[in-house]
């Protein structure tokens, strides 16, 4: 998973959380702007990593918002899975 530990905290990227089965609407409706900005540090010259503080992520995930969130969602006649 996607995890990093800057400032004696404990981190989730982006790419983690869409691993937890977030989507970038839940991202934004719950988790709002990132807790830190990052250097990549694979690709320095690649975009900033977007990185959420775990306690905040676990706390949004017990909620029941998250949970309907990432509901498979039913499928009607004819349309694909």
């Amino acid at each position: 998973m996607e995890r990093y530990e800057e400032d004696g905290r404990r981190y989730v990227s982006l790419a983690g959380l869409r691993m937890r089965g977030w989507t970038g609407a839940l991202v934004h409706r719950l988790l709002g702007p990132p807790d830190r900005l990052s250097v990549d540090p694979r690709a320095r010259a690649a975009p900033h990593l977007r990185l959420y503080r775990v306690e905040r992520v676990e706390a949004a995930e017990r909620g029941e918002e998250f949970r309907q969130g990432c509901a498979p969602k039913p499928h009607g006649p004819g349309q694909a899975p």
